[in-house]
Parts: structure tokens; C-alpha cells; sequence
């Protein structure tokens, strides 16, 4: 306890008395008759020596000292109380799990039209409102997706882009959304029963010349990224100018053929057409040859001439390295699933913030290493067009996206993710990737920028951890609390005499092993800003009659037709 507070306390204490002392005597004065102006400090203690036991006035005196004292002191202890109760700081922390009246005052209890549901805390359901990202830390098969994916995906008001393992997301909340009025797609690029919406890539590189080059090395620079720690980024720089030949000379032709030919808008490439083209005619022309006599086309840009002179312009071994670098992301476009789903455009990734709308990516497990690339290019390019426009620039952008993120590592290394988590939450887009441990996200992101992602994440949701690093990393976070231990020491003396102390220790809130034991019912949640972590309950959508009435059929999906849309392909 601070010692001038103390001391003012006493001083306080000690006026009070003698405030009482002197009211008492006035109060008992009043009531006998006498006159005050022999009154002074010692009147009362005089009176109520000498008085305090006659029958006729000591119920007065000692009545008239209740009134005259009470008041004081209660005032003086209202004022020295405080600095006689304060508590003494706790040397090695007081970390504590939050109670409902923490949640409460940081607005977790109540859901706005922006909430994500993380959990349940004395029965009532815990939201995280705003814009601010959320990450989830649990290991395969703790519950992840029915207490957190899918309770999100049936009740999140805003649109949603959700990476689907084994399509079960879609399966179960598809129904619902689109029962809510939002638009619903899935796209599964190896679809096997064919069932998928379409989505081109090329199909958002703009029919303006003077914006059309910046668009095409976009898509290169997402389909051949230069790693930050790339010993030599000569052959993804060399692939992406390779691409941007073949691209450029595919739009242009088609919009020749269109202006000149067939009139109406170009048919617009696909990177199937691309792969096609590049593949060769057929005629026994070397690779080389038949990338010379597109570039000999008369009516190729200057800006498209550029990018064979460079490509075309390399030594004969340097040359078939670079389009061994260049189609191999391409390879997944010989599947015509693939080659077909990626074919148009039957949804616009520029509306996830215009209207309320829906987009499950799925994929089946055993195609993971496959559509890695595919994947990484559809978020890639879903974020990075919609990081252009602010929403305060065009008020049409309204509504917020979640990008829930389910295996969020099982597509590899998002490089747009990583550069602009940081400021991703003013466009209007929000993360929630699921991954299964810090570990699992250094790996893919190296420590660097694993542990920028997680700083940029306001929320942790944290699953009973597996590796006892990351155990040993929750339960520094967690923070220490101090208790106090008692000891008992006996003297050897003849008296045999005891002495009793005790000491303060550091003690983690919850030690690694207990995290470790913290059991399949409950999870942690680590709020940026609030003191207290709080320990909630998971959330089982399946026992909870608030989202199991919620579970409808899903929506129906269109079937492909194979080959049809070859007919565009340039050449």
C-alpha cells in the first residue's frame, strides 16, 4: 500500500474523531438545555465519564456520542478506506480467466451484423464483432469444423468465400444461405460427378490495351511467384514474361478476329487455350519455331513483341528450361474437368462486396497436390482484386466478406496473403483461416511471416494443443498468476517453538501439460486488447436446436459439358 495514501488516511481518521468529539458534545448540550457557549472538544468525554451510568441521563449521552460520532466516522472511513483496503500488488502477476461481465464489456455477447460465433461461455454464445481477423489452432479431428466452420456458415450475414475439404461445408449449409437470399456457387475444379460453377481467371484481364499488360503479369505473378528467399529468381521472372507473351498474343488475336471477322465482343482466352497454344499445331515444329511464327503475327503489340523478343532471344538449353518452369503450373489443364470448369465465368469475384453472396472452393482430399496452384490462384486473385477500390471510395461496397479458410496451409503459400494482412480489414475482406498448429504455419510461411500473420489476427481461437511447443507458447501467452505458499519451521530448542511464514511463487495461469489435458469440450480465446483470456466452452452445431433447424437441403449445381467450349480456343 502506497504510504502517503496510508497516511492520509490516518489524518483523516483523526479529524474525524475530532469532529465527532465536538458534535457529540453539541448534540448532548442541545438536548439537556445547556447553553453552547461553554462547549468545547472535552465536553462530551467529561460528561459521558461522570454520567454514563445515571438513570435519568446516560441513555442520552450515550445516544447523543452514537449521533455525534457516527456521521464523522463514517465519512473519514469512506475516505481512508481505499487506502487501507487497497489491494497489495501480486509480485508475479494476477492473470485470471474473463467472467461474463469482461465479455460483456468488450461487446462478445451480443452479435451485430458482422459476427463471427467462436463459442460458448456459461451457456451463452460468444461473438467477435467487426472487422478484425480470427484465427482457429486446432488439431485434425477436434471439432473444428462443428464448432466454429460450419455454425459460421449458418449464421454470418456477410458474403463468404469458404475453402471446402471434401465439400461437407456446401453439403450442410449451401441451403440455408441461399434460403437467406444470398447467391450460392461451388466450384470444384475435379468435380467428378461434373457438377461445378465455372471460374476463368483470364476472364478479369481487361479489353482496354493500356491496362490489359498490368492485368496478364498480375495472373504470371501469381502463377509463378518469386519466393522472398529464392537463391535464383531468374526462372519464375523468365516464365512469367513467358506467359505474358503467350497471353498477350491470345487476347489480341481474338480481338482482331472479332473486330475484323466476327464481329460483337472477343471471345475471351482461357488458360487451357493457353496451354494449347503453346503445345504447338501439330506440324513437326519445334517449340522454338512455333513460338517464332506467333511472334511474326503482324498484328502483335509492341508491348507483346517485347515479351517473345525476350523469351525467343535465350540460348536453345536456356530456352527449354524456361517453358519446362512455364508449363509446369499448367499441367492440371490436360484434366478437361479442369480445362471446363475454368472455362467462364458464372460468378464475379468482384461482387463479394457489392452483394451478399456465397462461393464454397472444394476439393477432394486425394486432389490436394494437384489443385494446390489452382487454389492458391483463385484466392490470390479473389484478394487482389478486391484490394483496389476502398469502400469509402464507392459506397456500392457494402457488405463485408469472410474468407473462411478451412486447411488454410493445405494450399501453400499464399504470397498476397501474407503481404497484405495487414491491411486486408479496410477493403472490407476478413480472414478466418483454420490451421493445426503455429508449427503448421511457419512451415509453409517461415517464422517471419507466420508470426505476422498471427500479430494480425486480433483473435486466437486455441484448441486443446497437441505439440508441446505450441503448448509451451500458449501457456506463456496465458500470462502468471502468484500464489501463496505457507511453511512451518521448528526450532531444535528445548522449546520446541514454531514459526509459520509465507512467500509468493509464479505459477502459469495453465501449464503446458494442463492445455495439453484441457479436454475436446473446451477451447481458449486470446482477445486482442482484453486482459483476461477467456476459457469457453466449444460449440457442437449438431447439439444446439438453434443451427441443427437451420441444416437444409443444398443448393442444386449445374453440370458441365466437356469439350464445349473449345471452339474459343485461338491459334
Amino acid at each position: 500500500m502506497d504510504k502517503r495514501k496510508a497516511w492520509i488516511g490516518v489524518l483523516v481518521l483523526v479529524l474525524g474523531l475530532l469532529v465527532g468529539a465536538y458534535v457529540s458534545g453539541a448534540v448532548l448540550f442541545w438536548r439537556l438545555g445547556l447553553s453552547l457557549a461553554s462547549l468545547d472538544l472535552t465536553s462530551y468525554a467529561r460528561y459521558w465519564w461522570a454520567y454514563r451510568d445515571h438513570a435519568l441521563h446516560g441513555s442520552v449521552i450515550r445516544s447523543s456520542g452514537l449521533l455525534g460520532f457516527g456521521l464523522p466516522l463514517l465519512l473519514a472511513l469512506g475516505a481512508a478506506g481505499p487506502a487501507w483496503l487497497q489491494r497489495k500488488g501480486k509480485l508475479y502477476g494476477d492473470a485470471r480467466f474473463a467472467c461474463l461481465r469482461d465479455l460483456r464489456k468488450r461487446n462478445m455477447l451480443k452479435p451485430d451484423d458482422t459476427a463471427i460465433v467462436v463459442g460458448k461461455k456459461e451457456g451463452r454464445y460468444v461473438y467477435f464483432n467487426g472487422q478484425q481477423f480470427a484465427l482457429l489452432a486446432a488439431p485434425t479431428r477436434s471439432g473444428k469444423g462443428v464448432g466454429v466452420v460450419i455454425p459460421n456458415l449458418l449464421s454470418y450475414r456477410g458474403s463468404v468465400v469458404v475453402l471446402d475439404i471434401k465439400q461437407e461445408n456446401f453439403d450442410l449449409t449451401s441451403g440455408f444461405r441461399a434460403r437467406h437470399g444470398q447467391s450460392v456457387y461451388l466450384f470444384n475444379p475435379f468435380a467428378e460427378d461434373l457438377r461445378t460453377h465455372r471460374w476463368n481467371p483470364l476472364g478479369y484481364v481487361s479489353e482496354d490495351p493500356h491496362f490489359q499488360v498490368s492485368d496478364v503479369q498480375s495472373i504470371a505473378a501469381m502463377l509463378y511467384p518469386v519466393s522472398d528467399h529464392a537463391k535464383d529468381p531468374f526462372w519464375a521472372h523468365q516464365a512469367q514474361n513467358a506467359f505474358v507473351a503467350v497471353a498477350l498474343y491470345a487476347f489480341e488475336q481474338a480481338a482482331y478476329l472479332a473486330r475484323n471477322y466476327l464481329g460483337g465482343a472477343p471471345g475471351t482466352p482461357t488458360i487451357g487455350d493457353l496451354y494449347r497454344l503453346v503445345s504447338g499445331t501439330g506440324t513437326g515444329q519445334s517449340m522454338r519455331e512455333h513460338l517464332g511464327a506467333l511472334a511474326r503475327w503482324p498484328h502483335l503489340s509492341t508491348s507483346a513483341k517485347s515479351a517473345f523478343a525476350t523469351l525467343l532471344g535465350q540460348a536453345d538449353e536456356t530456352f527449354a528450361s524456361i517453358m519446362g518452369t512455364f508449363k509446369e503450373p499448367l499441367n492440371p489443364w490436360l484434366n478437361p474437368v479442369v480445362d471446363a470448369a475454368t472455362s467462364a465465368n458464372d460468378f464475379d469475384l468482384r461482387d463479394v462486396r457489392r452483394r451478399k453472396m456465397s462461393i464454397y472452393v472444394a476439393i477432394q482430399p486425394n486432389k490436394l497436390a494437384e489443385s494446390r496452384l489452382i487454389l492458391n490462384l483463385f484466392f490470390s486473385q479473389l484478394i487482389n482484386l478486391n484490394t483496389r477500390v476502398l469502400p469509402q471510395a464507392n459506397p456500392a461496397l457494402k457488405h463485408q466478406c469472410l474468407l473462411l479458410m478451412d486447411e488454410f496451409t493445405s494450399i501453400g503459400r499464399v504470397d498476397i496473403i501474407a503481404h497484405a494482412v495487414g491491411f486486408m480489414a479496410g477493403y472490407n475482406l476478413r480472414l478466418l483461416p483454420v490451421i493445426q498448429s503455429l508449427s503448421q504455419l511457419e512451415s509453409v510461411y517461415g517464422k517471419e511471416q507466420a508470426r505476422n500473420i498471427v500479430t494480425n489476427h486480433a483473435l486466437q481461437i486455441v484448441f486443446s494443443p497437441r505439440e508441446q511447443r505450441d503448448a509451451n507458447e500458449y501457456s506463456e501467452m496465458l500470462g502468471y498468476t502468484s500464489v501463496t505458499k505457507g511453511s512451518v519451521s521448528r526450532s531444535r530448542s528445548r522449546e520446541r517453538s514454531y514459526t509459520r511464514s509465507e512467500s509468493e511463487e509464479r505459477r502459469a495461469l495453465m501449464l503446458p501439460q494442463e492445455l495439453k489435458a484441457m479436454g475436446d469440450d473446451k477451447e481458449i480465446l486470446l482477445v486482442e486488447g482484453m486482459a483476461h483470456p477467456v476459457m469457453a466452452d466449444k460449440i457442437r452445431y449438431h447439439q444446439e436446436p438453434a443451427f441443427k433447424e437451420r441444416l437444409l437441403p443444398r443448393v442444386e449445381v449445374p453440370c458441365l459439358v466437356l469439350g464445349s467450349h473449345r471452339a474459343s480456343t485461338p491459334g
